[in-house]
C-alpha cells in the first residue's frame, strides 16, 4: 500500500477517534468547570445565565483543545489511534500541547483580555492558576484511561488450540 493510501485512510480514523475522545473530554471538562467556578472571580457573570454561558463557552473552548491535542497526537505518533497503539506517547504529547495552550490561554484572558480574573482561593504558579493547569494533567489521563477501557478487547491466542475427540 502506498503512503498516500495509507493517509486517506488514516485521516478519516484520526477523525472519527478524535470525536470519541472529543465526547469524553467534554463531559470530563463540564464536570470541572463547574467543580473550579469558585475559584475564579466571574465579575458580570457571576449570575444565571450569564455563569451558564461562561461554563458553556469554556467547556466548548475545552473541547475544540481536546480535538485539536488528539490530532497533534495522532501526527506525532504516526498512528490515529493512538490510544490503543501508542497510549503513552500519545498520552505525553496531549499533555504538552494542552500544558502550553492553557498556559497561554491563562495568562492571555487573566492579564491582557481581562476576560476573568482568579478569585483569592485560586492558587497559582508564576501566576497561572493551578486549576487549569491540573485540568488538562489529571482529564486527559482519565479520559485514555476510559478510552482504553471501552475499546479493550479479548487478545485472541495465535497458538491453536487442540481438538478435542
Amino acid at each position: 500500500m502506498t503512503p498516500t493510501r495509507n493517509a486517506q485512510r488514516a485521516v478519516p480514523a484520526a477523525v472519527g477517534s478524535a470525536l470519541t475522545w472529543t465526547l469524553s473530554l467534554f463531559a470530563l471538562n463540564l464536570i470541572w468547570e463547574v467543580v473550579q467556578l469558585p475559584l475564579y472571580a466571574m465579575g458580570r457573570y457571576s449570575e444565571w445565565p450569564a455563569l451558564g454561558y461562561a461554563v458553556l463557552h469554556c467547556t466548548l473552548g475545552d473541547a475544540a483543545m481536546a480535538f485539536a491535542c488528539y490530532l497533534i497526537a495522532a501526527l506525532a505518533t504516526e498512528a490515529p489511534r493512538w490510544p490503543l497503539h501508542r497510549p503513552l506517547t500519545g498520552l505525553a504529547v496531549v499533555l504538552v500541547a494542552g500544558e502550553l495552550y492553557t498556559i497561554w490561554a491563562e495568562w492571555y484572558n487573566v492579564y491582557i483580555l481581562r476576560s476573568w480574573a482568579y478569585a483569592a482561593g485560586m492558587p497559582t504558579i508564576r501566576g497561572i492558576g493551578v486549576a487549569p493547569l491540573a485540568q488538562w494533567l489529571v482529564l486527559p489521563v482519565l479520559a485514555l484511561t476510559i478510552l482504553r477501557y471501552r475499546y479493550r478487547r479479548p487478545v485472541e491466542s495465535k497458538v491453536p488450540t487442540p481438538k478435542r475427540h
